[in-house]
């Protein structure tokens, strides 16, 4: 129960900007142009790229890099809610901070896409976007399950030794108590002697007057 917490906890603690879509105009490798922006959480920058690359050979795009440039390429994806043309997309993800923010331009061949010109079309990316969040978004998840399963595991092993300790204590224990009877009885045969030894003492030193009354006579 503690450990399905800690998960919830996790969960319910991922910021709330996971998965929302910006709109701004930023550099790449065709000059400044409009891009859809998505911030992902705690995300890895090479896994948030290569999600996108994954994502867009979903829609039969041919993904490639682009020169002297973290920039990657997707040429001629099958969006049909955005063009019933092929489209060119352009992104790139970059590390802010301990997030990673991916930028991806869509160019409707001529154009690139902005909420202004497109507004459904923008909006259909927008879901596109937020589809591709919730795929880094259960990696983030299974991740974060590994690491709590591995420390339950830790955990489990740290209460097995702790459990072994005390049953050697409670062990040796018993071996002690039964040590103490076995010493209290000893005493007892101890006692027992003595009394048997000084009465013996006794009846031979009357013997040795006797003895010494006989000789002084």
């Amino acid at each position: 129960m503690k450990f399905l917490t800690i998960i919830l906890l996790s969960i319910f603690l991922i910021p709330s900007s996971f998965g929302q879509v910006m709109e701004a105009k930023k550099p790449m490798s065709k000059g400044e142009q409009n891009a859809l922006v998505i911030t992902l959480p705690k995300a890895d920058t090479k896994v948030a790229c290569k999600e996108f690359e994954k994502f867009m050979k979903n829609y039969k795009a041919k993904v490639r890099s682009i020169k002297k440039s973290d920039e990657m390429f997707a040429d001629d994806a099958e969006l049909p809610t955005l063009s019933s043309n092929t489209v060119d997309v352009y992104f790139v993800a970059t590390a802010q901070g301990e997030d990673t923010q991916l930028s991806a331009w869509f160019d409707l061949g001529g154009a690139y896409l902005n909420s202004a010109d497109y507004p459904d079309k923008y909006n259909s990316a927008k879901v596109l976007m937020n589809e591709y969040s919730e795929q880094v978004y259960q990696i983030y998840i299974a991740e974060m399950l590994d690491i709590e399963e591995d420390t339950l595991k830790d955990m489990e092993g740290v209460l097995k030794d702790v459990n072994k300790d005390q049953k050697n204590s409670e062990e040796n224990i018993e071996k002690y108590l039964e040590k103490i009877e076995e010493e209290k009885k000893a005493i007892e045969e101890a006692k027992n002697k003595r009394v048997q030894i000084q009465s013996d003492i006794e009846a031979q030193k009357k013997k040795v007057g006797k003895v010494k009354s006989k000789m002084n006579k």
